[in-house]
């Protein structure tokens, strides 16, 4: 490697510490500063951020964006003159979400329907090393018409604009008392790049963006990214009980808690039936299903279906499905979905038609591993009934709700022990270990149905 000057090059072939992307209890409205990358051995720390040279590199950079609504022609919260994302203007702490300083992004867009996720895809211009980025997204000041922060933002790298790699995942600290916040990944040490993608995977509807930086200096020449296990890939195919307050990302966090390299992707739409991703002539459903099955081989496939689809609905979607994931050389996994009827009372009849349909397509279609959402959500209601599982409409799963069955997913589907796993999703302790308790209940015994009995 060429000779760098102004820069602290510690050829020590360290391991950089991997810093999980768990939410950090800092002060409202403050930066979570996370790196979820694991560097190996032989990759060489590189320290820049007290170079004299070390600046906003993103400033003034051209980029592209995706998961504009309701398309990029016509967006809501357009950008404006294509430059907002990096004109490093910011909104006052009291900006109203109509403030031409935000771009809107939204999870209904077809393209973050098909990505899962809202993209800002820049280009540097020329190649740098590369050790903090930064996110400006407005916060849940804005609640009241469904906008808050993104959950998580992801952030990719490339060299050469074609392979990319996962720098990391920062997780945001929201604030209800100022318009904006930042949300901050920092490496422990620098990276080279002319390519910069940050992923925005929201929370709620609405994200709006108002800035994005990258911080670093000039490099001499690329370099090869640290070598990472190949990751465990999974497609997800459901609804909003899949996707909602980001379940597979939640999934994967705990995974790389616990050491293990997960990819995810969604082919989730609200409301969705199997049956509509059965139909190849559905432009929506079944185009977006066939895409992915067609474009990329997944190690793994999870599907779920409505909850008003019972078993005879259910088993000619999956007898289409099932061939296409096969000749894929997926292997099939089921989520067995918890009870959405909003009057509790009903709950344990909802769910156990449930616990009845998912397990005959089990043994229809040789499936061993059934995370059964199901049978935590009943014994969370019944062991923790203060535990706010179900959102604020009684139907849907809430924050907690998704950390539960992200739980039940690894223990299921990878048999993860999530008994000191770190990442937490910023829940309480009272609550993780509360939520962990039903998920190995769950994985391990099974709720005991009086119907069955």
């Amino acid at each position: 490697m060429k000779r760098i000057t102004s820069l602290l090059l510690t050829l020590a072939f360290l391991v950089l510490p991997l810093a999980l992307c768990g939410c950090n209890k800092e002060s409202e409205g403050e930066s979570s500063e996370n790196a979820s990358s694991e560097i190996e051995e032989s990759y060489p720390m590189i320290i820049i951020d007290n170079d004299p040279n070390y600046t906003n590199v993103l400033l003034g950079k051209s980029y592209a964006v995706t998961g504009l609504y309701p398309d990029a022609s016509s967006p809501s919260y357009p950008d404006e003159d294509g430059k907002s994302l990096t004109d490093g203007i910011r909104p006052t702490d009291t900006a109203k979400y109509s403030d031409k300083t935000f771009v809107g992004f939204n999870k209904n867009a077809s393209d973050y329907v098909s990505d899962g996720y809202a993209s800002v895809k820049a280009d540097l211009g020329g190649l740098y090393y590369l050790d903090k980025f930064v996110a400006s997204v407005g916060s849940c000041y804005h609640i009241d018409v469904g906008i808050d922060s993104p959950e998580f933002v992801a952030i990719y790298l490339s060299n050469d604009g074609k392979e990319w790699y996962n720098a990391g995942v920062a997780q945001s600290v929201d604030s209800a008392s100022k318009s904006t916040i930042d949300i901050t990944l920092k490496l422990d040490g620098a990276l080279t790049a002319r390519y910069v993608d940050f992923r925005f995977i929201g929370k709620g509807n609405w994200i709006m963006a108002a800035e994005t930086e990258a911080f670093g200096i000039p490099a001499e020449e690329a370099l090869a990214y640290p070598a990472t296990d190949e990751p465990i890939s999974f497609l997800f195919i459901g609804n909003s009980s899949t996707y909602f307050f980001n379940i597979p990302h939640k999934f994967q966090q705990i995974c790389k808690a616990a050491g293990i390299n997960v990819e995810v992707e969604y082919c989730c739409i609200g409301g969705a039936y199997l049956r509509e991703y059965a139909d190849a002539s559905n432009e929506r459903h079944g185009k977006l299903l066939r895409d992915k099955l067609g474009k990329k081989s997944y190690d793994y496939v999870v599907v779920q279906d409505n909850s008003n689809a019972d078993y005879p609905e259910s088993k000619p979607a999956m007898d289409i499905i099932v061939p296409l994931i096969e000749e894929n050389g997926a292997e099939l996994l089921i989520y067995e979905r918890y009870s959405s009827n909003d009057d509790p009372t009903q709950r344990l009849n909802s769910a156990y038609r449930h616990h009845v349909n998912y397990g005959k397509l089990a043994v229809d279609f040789g499936v061993e591993r059934i995370a059964r959402g199901t049978d935590a959500f009943l014994f969370c209601e019944e062991k923790y009934p203060n535990e706010v599982i179900y959102h604020t409409d009684n139907s849907h799963h809430s924050h907690a709700g998704a950390f539960l069955i992200a739980t039940v997913w690894a223990k299921t589907f990878l048999d993860i022990d999530v008994d000191g796993n770190s990442y937490t999703a910023g829940l309480d302790a009272d609550t993780v270990a509360a939520l962990r308790e039903c998920a190995r209940l769950a994985c391990e015994q099974g709720y005991d149905y009086p119907q069955d009995n």
